[in-house]
C-alpha cells in the first residue's frame, strides 16, 4: 500500500511539473533561510553549555546604591570576594577569578600584542576549556607558568613543541620571563570568557595591583566565579549574603547599600540587565525576534502549499470522485495526499539543507559568525521536527478538503472551490504579505537606525582619524607619543596629533566614585589626555579653555569637564567651581561641548579629562579601571591620500617602536563595529524580509496561474463583450490589492511597536515616520502587483475565440 502511495505522489508530482517546482521553490527556500537563522539561534542560546559543570557556575556581581539614588553596578569585583565566599559557604565549592588585559609578548625579539588574562590556579578545574599540551593539574602550577592557546602558539612559534619553551611578557612596566606548560585549544566561539595567553593570578600582586587591594571592597578588578556544591540553590545562598557583607563591612555600609549577586554562567552571554564584564553581551530580544522571522518565513512557505493545494483542489475533483466511486475511503484518501505532501517535503528539506550549505559562507559574513553545519544530533532532530512539522502544517488541510469531496456531486461538476470562494485561502494570501510588509517596514526602520548613527553630529570629528596602541604603559607609552609627534612634525598628510588613555568607542572607560563633603555618593567618567587631544578629535571648548603646555599648573591641577558634568554638579559658574570631596588641589580650566564618547544606546554621563589624574585618584573611594589603560595615540590625517599616509605612519612606528607591532585602526569604523548587532540585524531582517516576499509572490504567481486556468471561458466572454485588455487585468488584480491593503493596514500598527519597542533601546534615536511603513506597503504591493500582471496580461491578449474553445 505504501509502495502504491509513492508511486501515485510521484505520477501526480511528474505531471504537474510546475506546481511542483514552485512548492519545492519556495518550500526550500524557506527552510533553508529558517535553517541558518536557527543554526544562529541556536550558537546565542548555546554560550557557556559546553562547561560540564555549567549548571553550577555563577559569576558574581556588586552593587553599591548610596543617597540620591547613585548606583555602582559591575560585574567586575573585589579582589576578596572569591576567597571570602568560598571561606563563609560551604555551598561554595571552588572559585575562580579572572583579570583580563591587553599586553606584550616577545620571543627572540619579536613581539605581539596578546590577549592575557590572569586566573586562579584551578582555572582548568573549574572549567572545561581543552588541553592539548600538559596536565591540568599543573598548567598554572609555580608563578612564572604560562598556558598558550593554539592559535597563539602557533602565532609565536609555528609549528613547533611549545611546552617548556620561555616567552617574555610585559607585566606593568616590565618584561618578565614565563614558561610555557601547556597548550589549550582555542576557547570556543560560544563562550564567553577567550583568551589567547593565562598567566597564575599572583602575577597581579605588586604589579597589576597593589598589595591592599586584597582588602579593597570598592574597588572592583576581576571577574569573580564560583562552583557551587550539587544541590545547592542559588537563590538560597544570595539570600545569606548580606550577612557575609555585614560581617566584612560593618558599619561602612548601611543594610541594602552593598549587594552581591550571583549570575548564572549560561545568563551571562544574553543578559544585558547585569553590566557588561570581559565579553560582550548580546541582547536576547535579538535572538527571538531572528527565530520568530525564522518561524514566519516557513510559515509563509507552507501556506503557499497550502493555498496552491486548495487552488489545485478543484482540478483534482473528478480524480477523488472516481476513486470513492470506485470504493476509496477518506481514510486511503487522506493518507495518499499526505503522503503526496510528505515526499515533496522530504524533496524540499534534501534542498533546503543544500542551499544552506551552499549559503553558510555568506551566512557567517553577513552575520558575523564562524558557524559549521554539522549532522550531529540537534540538526537531525531539527530536520526531522521540520519534516514532520512541514509536512502536517502543508498537507492536513488540503487533505481534508479534498478526502471530503462527495462523489455525486463531483461526477456532475457541482464541486466549485475558486479564489472568491475560499475565506481560508483569502485569509491565508493576506497573513502572508502582513508578514512581507512588516519585515520590509521593519528593515527599512532599523536601516534608518543605522544611518542615523552614523551621520548624527557625535561631538567630535569622526573622519580620517587613525587610533594607535602603544600597548605599553604610560611611562613608556608617552613617550613613544612625543616621538611620533616629532618625527611627523610638518608632515602635510598630518592634521594634528594626540593621546588618551581610552580611545572613543573602545569600550568602558575609567569609572570613578566618591563620597561629597555631605556624604552623598557621586560618580563620572575620566580620561587622561594630552594638551593636543581636544584639538586632535575636533571637539569645542564652549567655556574657558583648553589645556595649554604655557601654564605649568594645567598639568598637576588642571581638569576640563563636559555639559552633563555641569548640568548634573548645577554648576552656573563651572571655572570657578570644585569638586565637593577629598580631592587635592584641582581647577577647572574649560567645558567642551557634550560628545559620545560611548554608543548612542547610552546618554552622554559627566565626564572630566585631565592630564595627571592624580588629583582627582586622592578623593575617589570607587574605581572600575575599564578596559587598556595604555596610550593611544590619535592621528588626524588628510583626506587626500589616506594609504600614503598609512604606510608613512607604519614606517615611523617601526622607527620609534622596533619589534613592536604596528596596531592600528580607523576611529570610524571603531564606532560602526558599536553597533555590530544592529547591523547584524538589520542585514539578517532584510535578507529575511526579501525572502518572504520572495516565496509569498512565487505562491501568488502559482495561484494566478491555476485562477487564469479556470477562468479562461469567463474572461473570453468578457472579452467578446467588449472587455479590454486592462480591464481584465484590474479584474484578475483587484481581489489582490483589496487584500495587500488589508495586509498593509494589520501590518503596519504591529511593526510600528515593534520597533517603538526596539528604539526605546537607544538614548538618540530617530523619530518612527509614517513615511516608512507607507513604503514598504507599496513595495509589496508593486512587487505583487508585477507578479500578477505577468499572468493577467498574458490572459488579457489571449485570443477571445480560443479562450471559448476552452475545454
Amino acid at each position: 500500500m505504501i509502495k502504491n502511495y509513492l508511486t501515485l505522489a510521484f505520477r501526480t508530482l511528474w505531471r504537474h511539473k510546475g506546481y511542483a517546482g514552485i512548492n519545492i521553490v519556495g518550500l526550500s527556500v524557506g527552510i533553508a533561510c529558517s535553517f541558518l537563522i536557527l543554526l544562529f539561534v541556536r550558537s546565542e542560546w548555546s554560550y557557556d553549555r559546553f562547561h560540564t559543570n555549567a549548571d553550577r557556575l555563577h559569576r558574581a556581581w556588586v552593587r553599591e546604591v548610596y543617597d540620591g539614588g547613585q548606583t555602582y553596578f559591575n560585574s567586575v569585583t573585589p579582589l576578596p570576594l572569591g576567597p571570602t565566599l568560598a571561606a563563609t559557604y560551604p555551598e561554595v565549592e571552588a572559585f575562580t577569578r579572572v583579570y583580563a588585559f591587553e599586553n606584550l609578548v616577545e620571543r627572540e625579539g619579536e613581539r605581539f600584542t596578546e590577549s592575557i588574562q590572569v586566573v586562579d590556579r584551578n582555572f582548568f578545574e573549574v572549567f572545561d576549556f581543552e588541553l592539548l599540551e600538559g596536565e591540568r593539574s599543573t598548567a598554572l602550577a609555580g608563578q612564572n607558568a604560562a598556558v598558550l592557546t593554539e592559535r597563539a602558539a602557533r602565532r609565536m612559534f609555528g609549528d613547533r613543541d611549545v611546552v617548556g619553551e620561555t616567552v617574555s611578557i610585559r607585566i606593568a612596566e616590565a618584561f618578565e620571563p614565563f614558561v610555557v606548560q601547556a597548550v589549550a585549544a582555542d576557547p570556543p566561539a560560544n563562550s564567553s570568557i577567550q583568551f589567547d595567553v593565562l598567566l597564575p593570578f599572583e602575577v597581579g600582586d605588586g604589579r597589576i595591583w597593589p598589595p591592599q587591594a586584597h582588602q579593597a571592597w570598592f574597588n572592583v578588578r576581576p571577574e569573580t566565579y564560583v562552583l557551587l556544591q550539587p544541590g545547592v540553590d542559588a537563590v538560597a545562598l544570595e539570600a545569606k549574603l548580606p550577612a557575609m557583607i555585614t560581617s566584612v563591612l560593618g558599619d561602612e555600609v548601611s543594610p541594602g547599600q552593598y549587594t552581591v549577586g550571583l549570575q548564572p554562567m549560561t545568563d551571562i552571554h544574553l543578559n544585558p540587565s547585569i553590566p557588561q564584564g570581559i565579553a560582550p553581551v548580546s541582547d536576547p530580544g535579538y535572538s527571538y525576534l531572528l527565530a520568530t522571522i525564522a518561524f514566519f518565513v516557513l510559515l509563509i512557505a507552507c501556506i503557499n502549499f497550502t493555498i496552491l493545494a486548495i487552488g489545485r483542489s478543484a482540478q483534482r475533483a473528478m480524480e477523488v470522485g472516481i476513486r470513492k466511486a470506485v470504493g476509496a475511503s477518506r481514510a486511503q484518501l487522506m493518507r495518499q495526499f499526505w503522503g503526496e505532501t510528505l515526499l515533496l517535503t522530504a524533496i524540499t528539506l534534501a534542498a533546503g539543507f543544500g542551499l544552506a550549505t551552499l549559503a553558510l559562507p555568506l551566512f557567517n559574513d553577513l552575520a558575523g559568525q564562524q558557524l559549521k553545519l554539522v549532522l550531529d544530533g540537534s540538526v537531525a532532530a531539527t530536520a526531522l521536527g521540520l519534516f514532520l512539522g512541514v509536512g502536517l502544517l502543508s498537507g492536513v488541510y488540503p487533505a481534508y478538503v479534498m478526502s471530503d469531496y462527495r462523489p455525486i456531486q463531483v461526477l456532475k461538476g457541482a464541486v466549485v472551490v475558486g479564489p472568491r470562494g475560499s475565506w481560508l485561502r483569502r485569509g491565508l494570501i493576506a497573513f502572508q504579505f502582513v508578514v512581507s510588509i512588516a519585515l520590509i517596514a521593519s528593515t527599512l526602520v532599523i536601516r534608518s537606525q543605522l544611518g542615523y548613527m552614523q551621520t548624527r553630529d557625535l561631538g567630535f570629528d569622526r573622519e580620517q582619524v587613525v587610533i594607535v596602541e602603544t600597548g605599553v604603559p604610560p611611562e613608556e607609552g608617552m613617550p613613544l607619543v612625543e616621538r611620533m609627534r616629532n618625527d611627523l612634525a610638518g608632515d602635510p598628510s598630518v592634521v594634528s596629533i594626540g593621546s588618551s588613555r581610552f580611545a572613543m568607542g573602545s569600550g568602558s572607560w575609567m569609572r570613578v566614585g566618591y563620597r561629597t563633603d555631605d556624604e552623598s555618593f557621586r560618580e563620572f567618567n575620566l580620561n587622561i589626555v594630552d594638551e593636543a587631544y581636544i584639538d586632535a578629535m575636533g571637539m569645542e571648548v564652549v567655556v574657558g579653555r583648553n589645556f595649554t603646555e604655557s601654564i605649568p599648573s594645567d598639568q598637576t591641577m588642571g581638569v576640563i569637564v563636559n555639559e552633563a558634568f555641569v548640568a548634573a554638579y548645577g554648576w552656573e559658574d563651572p571655572l570657578n567651581a570644585q569638586l565637593s570631596g577629598d580631592f587635592g588641589p584641582h581647577q577647572i580650566v574649560g567645558v567642551v561641548r557634550d560628545f559620545n564618547y560611548a554608543s548612542l544606546h547610552t546618554e552622554v554621563m559627566p565626564l572630566a579629562l585631565v592630564l595627571n589624574s592624580e588629583a582627582i585618584m586622592q578623593g575617589v573611594s570607587d574605581v572600575n579601571l575599564g578596559q587598556s589603560r595604555d596610550p593611544k595615540i590619535a592621528i588626524r590625517l588628510r583626506a587626500d591620500n589616506v594609504r600614503e599616509a598609512m604606510d608613512k605612519l607604519e614606517a615611523t612606528w617601526k622607527a620609534i617602536a622596533p619589534g613592536q607591532d604596528f596596531v592600528y585602526s580607523f576611529l570610524d569604523q571603531t564606532l560602526d563595529s558599536q553597533y555590530r548587532q544592529e547591523q547584524e540585524l538589520g542585514r539578517l531582517v532584510g535578507i529575511a524580509s526579501g525572502l518572504a516576499v520572495f516565496i509569498a509572490c512565487l505562491g501568488l504567481f502559482g495561484l494566478v496561474t491555476l485562477s487564469v486556468v479556470r477562468r479562461t471561458k469567463e474572461i473570453g466572454i468578457r472579452k467578446v463583450l467588449g472587455a479590454s485588455s486592462p480591464h481584465v487585468v484590474a479584474l484578475i488584480a483587484s481581489e489582490f490589492v483589496i487584500l495587500i491593503g488589508l495586509a498593509f493596514l494589520v501590518a503596519t500598527p504591529a511593526s510600528w511597536v515593534a520597533m517603538q519597542r526596539w528604539l526605546d533601546g537607544f538614548a538618540y534615536r530617530i523619530d518612527l515616520s509614517a513615511g516608512l511603513f507607507l513604503a514598504a506597503g507599496l513595495l509589496v504591493l508593486a512587487i505583487a502587483l508585477v507578479t500578477v500582471s505577468i499572468q493577467a496580461i498574458r490572459a488579457a491578449l489571449a485570443d477571445p475565440v480560443d479562450s471559448l474553445r476552452y475545454e
